[in-house]
Formats: structure tokens, C-alpha cells, sequence
């Protein structure tokens, strides 16, 4: 039986009950951020009293986060509940009165953002004045990395009273914003006066500074904003993780190879390793510092019932922690080996760096051959782990390396396997020169020139002055690189990340704007000038 007119229609209510709504596939896709097409009050009202903003956006929207990213220059006691009003309309509900005669500016940032796509509005603002006039100060510039140079998102940069330094970790800016995806920012509409500037990567969205994972940044001199001014300059802060305040163990594990390793706040000088439970007998515990002095790697004498005991670490008589000794993986059997040709130099040298720590090396366990023809040898020691064959090497030749078992005996009584591999030197003419001169050096100052590989390792490195700019390496492998320069302010051959507690910079850095490409047979010379912005506090030229 064919259904009736009625029972169709009743199927077509059901149907259409469950039916979704879909977007119609096909065209281009929307990249459009929504945009403001009213507001009520309007945007850059004067006498502003209402307790409640409506803003009307050109599309369907929807809010992430809203009252938590919202930032509202100066601050209100009490923060705005911000929520969605129709499909495309948002509105912001004052919880707490305006001061008379200011300019408020309502930064939404990127939380408003398109129904379908997602698209965000990344500046939008809303700007009234409970007085006669809008104040039309601004402060401009950009937040970069200090060590990277590249750009800083997302970072809030405000205003505070001349010298307030409380309450950039206590209280709030006067003036705030957020800085783009480039690490720009601006903030407009303020008032005549003088301020401090300080940066934060604000992790918790409190709007101050209280967290150890947070990177800050500051100008050094205190700024003057001029209603009216014409020429306002771009100022560079250089953001970084700040040295923690005092010493302390953030992290420890036992590795693969028995080693206690340790994490800590700042570069260490000395440290000491104590057993809580028992005294005397013959544990010793050789440290080995990463380049920084911030990770350690603390290697027992003996592993033997260590998991049972309890470990005191100080520095220079301070105890810092309590640690346990908890292996998480079995130590292997053997003593990995690697083995490094290390080209360019004579004699020519392979490094063999052992897992753990060397106790005892037997070099008629080790042979070097060249077409078969021993090739002599002399063992030098590099340092706990690191030994080297020096030699003499030919050019464009291959060697034949073979470390049989128990040429290298570690610390706990392991020894290495088998170690075989085929090492060659290239031949001069593939290699090419490098040749760097710098000028713009301060007087007195002491740089660190590196040369970084493609994933931004340091390859070379030379200490230059204002007297001595100039840098030359030969026998440099064909490739493109990157060059950095590092003021080394306190002569420690490393770079230096800034202080909070004594308002310390970051060690400046500069990056070469171009790579640089190696050529075989090729003389490459570089003429380097510093005119990259100044130091921080002081304006872009």
C-alpha cells in the first residue's frame, strides 16, 4: 500500500528532525577573520557611563577564552565577564566602575574568532574615554628572543610607574598589550608621563610575574610618552628565562650507563656527593659538567647496593637536595664505543668516546690500517670519557679502525665489544675557506664568532675583539652555514641568560642576516657590520 499525503508529511518532519546542518563543499576557503561592523557605545567614545559593551562582528562568531586573555588598559578591580550575545555579536559586562577622565582600551587579542574556520580577529580593540578627549600617546616596538633573535609571540608588554619593580611581580601594568605573530606591539591612547616597561610570557594569565618558567623581558632607562608626538620610535626588548634566583636540583635520574644525572638552576661550581645513611669506605663520584655547568653527570665508582642508599647534594658546603639512586633500565653489558675522524688538522686524530668513564686503555688491542699497511699511532687522553689516535693522514685516503674486546676497561670493570669501522679524510680540494672580519665592535668588548651548522650546532667557534676582527678556517667541508656572534660580557666562553633579581640583560647576540656557502676550492670572505638595533632600552635605528 502506497502511503498517504499525511504519512509522508510526517516522515519528512522526522527526517528533517535528525538531519545535521553541513556546510556546502566546493569554493575557496574562508581565511577572513571576522571584523567589527558596530558597537555600542561606539568604538573611541568620549563621556563614556555604560555598564555593558556590544560589539556586532560581519559573521557568526565564537569566544576562546575570552575573560582570562581579555587585558584591559589601565586595570579595573574586578575583570569583565565577556560572553557570546546572538550569533554574531559579543559582549563585555563591566563588573567594576571606571575611573573619570581616563582611556580605557579593551584588547580582545585572538579570542573572537569565526564559526566555520576559526579565522581570529588578532587586534582587535575597543578604545573609549570616560572624559572630554581620548588620550593619543603610544609606545610601539617588538619582542625578540635573546639568544635567537626571532620574534616573540603572544608575550603581554606593559607600562609601569618609573622604577616599579614590585609590581611587575605582585600587581599589574597601567598599560598593557600583546605582541603579534612578528613580535610586534603597540600601545596607543595613553597618557602624558613616565614609565618602566617590562615583557612577561604570562603562563598562568595573572598578569605578573610569579612563575620560574617565565620569560621576561625589560628596557633599561625609564621612557617618556608625548601625547601629539609624530616620531615615536621602535623600541627592542629581548626576551629570556631568567637565572633562578638561588641554586637548587630541578631534576635527577640514573641513565643507561649508571650515571646519576642531574638538572640543575644555575651553573655550578663545585659539588659534593654525601651518603645519609653511612659513612666511610671507598664510593667516589666523578662529576662531569655540560658546557653550561647546569646538567651533571655524577658517575659511582661502584654501583653496588646504591638503590638502597640516600644521597646529599651540596655546593660549596650548602646542601641543595636529598636524591635516591633508582636505575630504570638494565646497564648494558658492554662499553659502547664511537669513533670520530676528526679531518683537518695535523696530525689528522679519531676520537673514541666511550659510555662511561675510562679506567684503563690497552692500545695492542687497537690497530689503524691503510690499504692494509699498519698505520702508527699515539693514544692522548681527552678526559674522563674521550681518548684520540693521533696520526699521520693522507689526503683523500680511507683507514680501517678495529677496537677489539677489552681495549677499553671503564670504571665499574666493563669493557668495550668489538669496535669496527672504515674512516676517510677527503681530499684538499674539496674543502673550501672562510674568512670573517667584523666591524662595529665595542672597544672593550669580547665576542664569541660561531659557525652553526643547519640545525644551529656550533661548528667553530673564535673569540674576536676590535682589535683582532678578523677570522679565518681552512679545510672547511662543503655546505651552507650561519653565523653568530655572542658578546661573552663575562669572559666565561659561553653564552648568558639574564637575571631578574639584579635587572641583568641577556648576553647579546647577532645573527648574520645571510648563509653563508662553503665551495670546494673556494675562498669565502665576509664583511660583517653591526648595524642590528642596540641594546635594549634604547630605540631601533
Amino acid at each position: 500500500m502506497r502511503p498517504t499525503c499525511a504519512v509522508w508529511g510526517l516522515m519528512v518532519v522526522i527526517l528533517g528532525g535528525c538531519a545535521s546542518v553541513q556546510s556546502i563543499g566546493g569554493g575557496a576557503q574562508d581565511t577572513a577573520p571576522p571584523a567589527l561592523v558596530s558597537a555600542f557605545p561606539p568604538d573611541r567614545s568620549i563621556r563614556f557611563n555604560a555598564g555593558a559593551i556590544l560589539l556586532e562582528f560581519d559573521e557568526r562568531v565564537q569566544l576562546d577564552l575570552p575573560r582570562e586573555r581579555l587585558l584591559v588598559s589601565p586595570p579595573l578591580k574586578a575583570l569583565p565577564d565577556v560572553r557570546l550575545a546572538g550569533p554574531r555579536g559579543v559582549e563585555i559586562r563591566l563588573n567594576a566602575p571606571l575611573e573619570p577622565g581616563t582611556t580605557y582600551t579593551f584588547h580582545l587579542g585572538d579570542r573572537v574568532k569565526d564559526l566555520t574556520e576559526g579565522n581570529t580577529s588578532p587586534d582587535l580593540t575597543y578604545v573609549v574615554s570616560t572624559g572630554d578627549h581620548l588620550d593619543s600617546g603610544r609606545f610601539v616596538g617588538k619582542v625578540v628572543n635573546a639568544f635567537t633573535e626571532k620574534p616573540e609571540k603572544g608575550m603581554m608588554v606593559g607600562l609601569y610607574a618609573p622604577g616599579d619593580t614590585t609590581a611587575f611581580r605582585q600587581g599589574r601594568p597601567a598599560y598593557m598589550t600583546r605582541t603579534d605573530a612578528s613580535g610586534r606591539f603597540t600601545l596607543a591612547n595613553l597618557p602624558a608621563g613616565r614609565s618602566s616597561v617590562f615583557a612577561l610570557h604570562d603562563k598562568n594569565a595573572d598578569q605578573r610575574y610569579d612563575l620560574p618558567n617565565e620569560e621576561v623581558a625589560f628596557l633599561d632607562s625609564i621612557i617618556t610618552i608625548t601625547p601629539g608626538d609624530t616620531a615615536v620610535r621602535s623600541h627592542v626588548l629581548r626576551a629570556f628565562l631568567p637565572a633562578s634566583a638561588r641554586q637548587q636540583v630541578r631534576s635527577y635520574s640514573v641513565n643507561a650507563d649508571g650515571a646519576l644525572e642531574l638538572v640543575v638552576a644555575r651553573p655550578m661550581g663545585t659539588i659534593a656527593v654525601r651518603d645519609v645513611a653511612r659513612s666511610g669506605g671507598a664510593l667516589r663520584w666523578t662529576p662531569e659538567f655540560n658546557a653550561t655547568r647546569d646538567s651533571i653527570l655524577l658517575w659511582p665508582s661502584d654501583t653496588t647496593l646504591l638503590s638502597q642508599g640516600t644521597y646529599e647534594i651540596s655546593e660549596a658546603g650548602v646542601v641543595l637536595d636529598t636524591v635516591r639512586y633508582r636505575p630504570t633500565i638494565k646497564r648494558p653489558f658492554h662499553t659502547g664505543l664511537t669513533a670520530t675522524l676528526i679531518d683537518g688538522k695535523d696530525p689528522a686524530s679519531i676520537l673514541i668516546r666511550s659510555a662511561r668513564p675510562i679506567l684503563q686503555i690497552d692500545s695492542t688491542r687497537i690497530s689503524l690500517l691503510h690499504d692494509s699497511v699498519p698505520v702508527p699511532f699515539t693514544v692522548v687522553r681527552e678526559d674522563d670519557r674521550r681518548c684520540s689516535l693521533l696520526f699521520q693522514a693522507a689526503s683523500g685516503s680511507s683507514y680501517r679502525l678495529t677496537v677489539l674486546p677489552k681495549a677499553i676497561r671503564d670504571i665499574h670493570g666493563g669493557t668495550n665489544d668489538t669496535l669496527r669501522t672504515l674512516l676517510g679524510t677527503a681530499e684538499e680540494r674539496t674543502f673550501g675557506s672562510l674568512q670573517v672580519g667584523i666591524s662595529g665592535l665595542a672597544p672593550n668588548g669580547r665576542y664569541l664568532l660561531q659557525v652553526l651548522d643547519g640545525q644551529q650546532r656550533v661548528q667553530h667557534e673564535a673569540v674576536v675583539t676590535a682589535a683582532l676582527p678578523v677570522v679565518r678556517w681552512d679545510r672547511l667541508a662543503p655546505g651552507s652555514r650561519t653565523l653568530r656572534l655572542v658578546l661573552d660580557r663575562n669572559g666565561n666562553g659561553h653564552w648568558d641568560t639574564g637575571e631578574w633579581a639584579s635587572l641583568t640583560q641577556a648576553e647579546r647576540t647577532w645573527h648574520h642576516p645571510e648563509p653563508v656557502n662553503i665551495r670546494s676550492g673556494w675562498d669565502v670572505k665576509v664583511d660583517w657590520s653591526l648595524q642590528a638595533p642596540p641594546p635594549a632600552g634604547e630605540p631601533e635605528r
